[in-house]
């Protein structure tokens, strides 16, 4: 049988291990660049994550809702999620605070030691402590909004919007990083 577009989803619910091959060779460059963008510094790493997250996609494949996400959007956020996990363990970051209690003022302590990177609290810096907290749990911790939503007390909706002003606001302070090519 011959694996194409319209089947391949369907062949691997069924195991068949050209569909795992055609996943390689339709899907891989997308998810080894969204691999790449996380282990930048680790080029060693980044191939043996780009077979963990095939495995993750042969094995969970019975997970995936086309109604939900296309197929590429759920095999590159494998491969992202894969690849923090892996950057985590590479770099042996362990969270001092337990991130269901953190406090705004925590915020400051976290930084002190270390957590995080310059660039990414340069970023934020612009932010109010409030929206410092809630980029702080999804752009860095890995947290998603709802659990962000849950944890802060907060709409789903609240935080996209915190999101939403906390981009423009980091944008307008950083032009220099974020200039438009015309």
């Amino acid at each position: 049988m011959k694996i194409t577009n319209e089947n391949f989803i369907k062949q691997l619910k069924n195991k068949n291990e050209y569909a795992l091959e055609f996943v390689i060779r339709n899907y891989g460059g997308l998810m080894m660049s969204v691999i790449h963008r996380i282990l930048y510094s680790y080029h060693e790493d980044a191939e043996e994550c780009l077979f963990e997250s095939i495995m993750k996609i042969w094995q969970h494949i019975n997970c995936y809702d086309e109604s939900k996400s296309t197929f590429s959007n759920w095999a590159a956020g494998i491969a992202k999620y894969t690849a923090l996990d892996r950057f985590r363990k590479l770099t042996k970051i362990e969270p001092t605070v337990d991130i269901d209690h953190l406090n705004i003022e925590d915020i400051e302590h976290i930084t002190d030691n270390s957590l995080f990177d310059e660039f990414f609290m340069e970023l934020i810096s612009c932010l109010n402590d409030e929206d410092k907290a809630i980029f702080i749990r999804i752009f860095w911790i890995g947290e998603t909004t709802e659990e962000t939503a849950i944890s802060l007390g907060k709409t789903k909706s609240l935080i996209y919007n915190h999101i939403s002003r906390g981009k423009k606001k980091i944008i307008a302070n950083n032009p220099h990083l974020f200039r438009k090519e015309l």
